[in-house]
């Protein structure tokens, strides 16, 4: 007996012929990276990427605080956020001291150039999502959001 042959599947579309959505959801991602940093290179910023924005500066917009309270919060490596930090130090964003209550601590600080740049991002992602929901109308941007906000839940925006 001849086991049966598995039909091929194209990595493009789902048993429905459509695109799966996970590959919806990683193209509107990269997309929207895209056209970030295209608009952060055009921007005024000088030695900031999308990653140390999202990574490092977003967490600093209540104060300083300690690197690895930065590390817990955004989900990416210890090393990675280390490398971003002393990128951003090197660059002027932030500044990093000691912590009093705790040598061994690093504090992360915003530098006045560090509050500009969020400003900046801030407006570029309003922007770029200003213009997403003018190709497909406030409605359907609205519905979007609160679709991954409803399949994700509260609270995991950050």
């Amino acid at each position: 007996m001849t086991a049966p042959q598995p039909s091929i599947v194209d990595a493009c579309t789902g048993a429905d012929g459509r695109p799966p959505l996970v590959t919806l959801l990683a193209r509107a991602q990269a997309s929207f990276i895209a056209d970030f940093e295209a608009r952060l290179r055009a921007s005024e910023i000088d030695g900031l990427s999308l990653a140390h924005s999202t990574n490092v500066l977003r967490h600093l917009s209540e104060g300083p605080r300690r690197a690895r309270d930065i590390v817990d919060r955004c989900g990416v490596t210890k090393q990675a956020v280390s490398q971003q930090i002393a990128h951003l130090e090197r660059n002027g964003f932030v500044v990093v001291s000691r912590d009093e209550e705790d040598q061994r601590a690093r504090i992360v600080t915003l530098t006045t150039q560090g509050e500009c740049a969020q400003v900046i991002v801030h407006r570029l992602f309003e922007e770029v999502e200003s213009d997403w929901a003018g190709r497909i109308g406030e409605d359907a941007a609205a519905a979007l959001r609160q679709a991954l906000t409803d399949l994700l839940g509260e609270g995991t925006a950050c």
